[in-house]
């Protein structure tokens, strides 16, 4: 099952943008201290239980930064801009090319926007 994927970070990520209906570039450029984690929200993107707890693990230590964060750190050569790096792990913010190429890796070939837009398919809207 596509949820069930090992790691907490695209669990986080996909659950975000389907439980938000949010565009993936949109979730990806949310900063840790842009969420409100009590409210379920930042900015102009919701989301529901599952996100929330997974979200609240995903954040648990960092204050600042990027919120989905790529696997290893940056080349020297390749320093991308101190808005895109976390300050505590020094990694930089995960691009969308990556979180699409990993959520077509495990759904089969599912887009990372086939994933927002089916929220307004099978999920009823929150009040």
């Amino acid at each position: 099952m596509l949820w069930q994927h090992p790691s907490p970070r695209e669990r986080a990520l996909w659950r975000l943008v389907h439980e938000s209906g949010a565009p993936a570039g949109a979730v990806l450029a949310l900063n840790v201290e842009d969420l409100d984690l009590p409210a379920r929200r930042a900015a102009t993107i919701a989301w529901g239980d599952g996100a929330a707890t997974l979200l609240g693990e995903l954040v648990a230590g960092r204050a600042s930064g990027p919120l989905f964060l790529a696997g290893r750190r940056p080349a020297p050569a390749r320093r991308p801009a101190p808005a895109d790096l976390c300050p505590q792990t020094g990694r930089r913010r995960l691009s969308y090319e990556r979180a699409e190429y990993l959520f077509k890796q495990a759904s089969g070939g599912y887009t990372l926007h086939q994933l927002a837009a089916s929220r307004h398919r099978s999920a009823p809207v929150a009040d």
